[in-house]
């Protein structure tokens, strides 16, 4: 077992290393390791054509699924009747129940060119205020600064916490300025971006990092020296039972 310090675990889409991701067993899985230390999950979410949040990372069916439909060009029952695997893609309302005991949550807003941000806006002020979500310790991240702008102008949603998503070198240097600007209150960085100096120059500004995603052994425990905030992992019962 691997001492986190100061350090917080989140399993990525679930634990998708020990379960299958994104699905009732997965976040069912991670659900039984929160009381062995694992504090919270990260996982993603996007627009249906019929305006749900679907818990789905990929654009596509095609590798969970075996079909080349978008996401966003299906309706929520076209959706869930190409599940396979013997489980259903859920909504962001339905997976709510699994979230309970969770202190930390990442909620990716996956976002492409044909996104309607007015249409996201409208599903995630239905699905985040004046619900069950609106009580969990929910930080909403995205790596698009125009999704980041429009939710920072709207009056329900600008007090939820937010989450700038860096995965380009060249982003790096500027990213504390342009998190505060869009009033995030943290970083999610990929992980072979950080070096402690990068963790200090966050802090500096007030902002933690969160590492995606993270599963050497090695890896984690230098993040943990350099003390960075959230490790998100695959495999997050190999950190805390072995």
């Amino acid at each position: 077992m691997i001492d986190l310090k100061n350090t917080l675990l989140l399993g990525h889409r679930g634990a998708r290393g020990e379960a299958l991701e994104n699905t009732f067993s997965g976040f069912e899985h991670a659900q039984h390791l929160n009381i062995k230390g694992l504090v919270g999950v990260e996982f993603d979410v996007q627009l249906s054509a019929d305006g749900h949040l679907i818990v789905f990372h990929d654009d596509t069916l095609q590798r969970m699924c075996g079909q080349q439909a978008r996401v966003d060009q299906l309706n929520l029952a076209e959706i869930q009747r190409h599940s396979q695997f013997g489980h259903q893609i859920m909504t962001l309302e339905q997976v709510t129940p699994l979230l309970n005991g969770f202190t930390d949550i990442e909620l990716e807003i996956k976002t492409h060119d044909r996104t309607d941000y007015t249409k996201l806006v409208k599903a995630l002020t239905r699905n985040l205020i004046d619900s069950p979500l609106a009580k969990l310790p929910i930080v909403l991240t995205s790596f698009d600064i125009e999704l980041h702008a429009h939710v920072q102008r709207s009056t329900l949603l600008k007090h939820i916490p937010r989450g700038l998503l860096i995965r380009e070198p060249k982003l790096l240097k500027q990213a504390p300025n342009t998190a505060l600007q869009l009033d995030c209150v943290q970083l999610g960085i990929h992980y072979p971006l950080i070096s402690r100096a990068v963790i200090e120059h966050s802090h500096r500004y007030g902002l933690p990092v969160s590492a995606w995603t993270v599963n050497d052994i090695d890896t984690i425990k230098q993040l943990i020296v350099w003390q960075v905030d959230v490790i998100i992992t695959d495999y997050p019962s190999h950190l805390l039972l072995n």
